[in-house]
């Protein structure tokens, strides 16, 4: 008589239906390995979200706004405790507050997976002044939930020490992505647009603090030396106003060398990066989740063997980067340093290939998500045995 299947439920306060690393990478890993996953997330879309693999969704009205997080707590609350389930696993505090209220009632196997400086983060919903109590008493909350976790994912070795002491078992899951072949399956109209003249693109969340005022003055310098220069931005401006964004790209008569493509699908990226010549990232300097990034991007960049230019005070990502010699690290705040980063690369294209094959090597051998998957599992078999 066959086992009866492990139930795995996501409760997610701000991750939608397919997010990159909730759907992309952990639900589809628990699903092709046997299990069976519920999640339950915040929705703004008008048609039931569908899963290719299985994923049962359980979804409530997408709502920005910090009290409506914390009306997600009770939302979470009361889907999840109806859910039969084995393990509940939470990517954000309030989420975490959720599988400890169902813990309680019901039981289960909780899981927190921060890929966030939390303390931080919740930091920056309060004046400055506030920001260290802030920061001190959110972590002091989070090392009491951990009393009651059963295992703390983390995405960085350098979120370890808030955990100091602390006896719940950790695991480090980088946010790396899946190894597949470098993407050859692109569009003609990509190529004739892009691929035959100087492209560089930055992609994922935009707006000020992710350097998009950099980036436009950047690309200005460039286009005197370059005037075919491509940028091509695919993602949501979700920091500042896009308006005034493209307000200011016009100022510089600029609109036919920044291209602001919006949000495009998730397995569509990478035809982007690989008609590009350089991957951006311009993350700006300020914020304690900034300086230990680790995003996506970076690993997307580097598996379609594109040389990068990263921020030289991001802990994590500068590291990585130079160990593996697959890009520059520059001061990202001033936009001449940028541009010359960007030049630099143009015009040197077998410097560039190098720095991107090193890349891809370095994502062959270690910075991929098989690599993480069996962490990962061998890490949930542990907690529910």
């Amino acid at each position: 008589m066959s086992q009866p299947k492990v139930k795995i439920t996501l409760l997610n306060v701000l991750h939608e239906p397919y997010d990159k690393r909730m759907y992309h990478k952990l639900a589809r890993s628990f699903v092709s390995n046997g299990y069976e996953v519920t999640s339950i997330c915040p929705y703004s879309g008008n048609k039931l979200p569908k899963s290719d693999i299985g994923v049962q969704f359980v979804v409530f009205p997408y709502k920005k706004g910090w009290l409506n997080r914390i009306k997600s707590v009770f939302t979470l609350f009361k889907l999840g405790k109806q859910i039969p389930t084995d393990i509940y696993i939470a990517p954000e505090p309030e989420s975490w507050v959720s599988a400890l209220l169902i813990k309680l009632f019901k039981g289960g196997k909780v899981v927190f997976d921060m890929h966030e400086h939390n303390p931080n983060k919740m930091a920056q919903f309060f004046p400055r002044f506030l920001h260290k109590p802030v920061e001190y008493f959110t972590l002091k909350v989070m090392r009491l939930f951990a009393r009651w976790t059963d295992m703390i994912i983390v995405t960085r070795e350098s979120f370890e020490p808030l955990w100091k002491g602390i006896k719940t078992p950790r695991i480090t899951i980088l946010n790396t992505n899946h190894l597949q072949p470098i993407c050859s399956d692109i569009p003609p109209l990509l190529i004739e647009k892009y691929a035959h003249v100087p492209t560089i693109i930055h992609q994922g969340v935009f707006g000020t603090i992710r350097g998009s005022y950099q980036l436009l003055d950047a690309v200005e310098e460039v286009v005197k030396e370059i005037p075919d220069l491509h940028c091509i931005v695919l993602g949501e401006y979700v920091y500042g106003s896009e308006e005034e964004y493209k307000q200011a790209i016009s100022e510089k008569k600029l609109e036919r060398n920044i291209h602001l493509l919006g949000v495009v699908p998730f397995e569509e990226v990478p035809k982007y990066i690989r008609v590009s010549k350089i991957g951006l990232i311009l993350f700006q300097p300020g914020f304690l989740n900034h300086t230990l990034a680790m995003p996506h991007k970076l690993f997307d960049y580097m598996r379609e063997e594109k040389p990068v230019i990263v921020p030289n005070f991001a802990v994590e990502v500068s590291k990585i980067v130079r160990e593996s010699d697959c890009g520059l690290c520059v001061d990202v705040t001033n936009p001449k340093e940028i541009a010359n980063a960007i030049i630099y690369l143009l015009r040197n294209p077998e410097e560039a290939i190098r720095l991107g094959k090193n890349g891809r090597e370095a994502v062959e051998i270690r910075y991929n998500w098989q690599r993480e998957e069996r962490i990962l599992l061998d890490s949930i078999h542990q907690i529910l045995s």
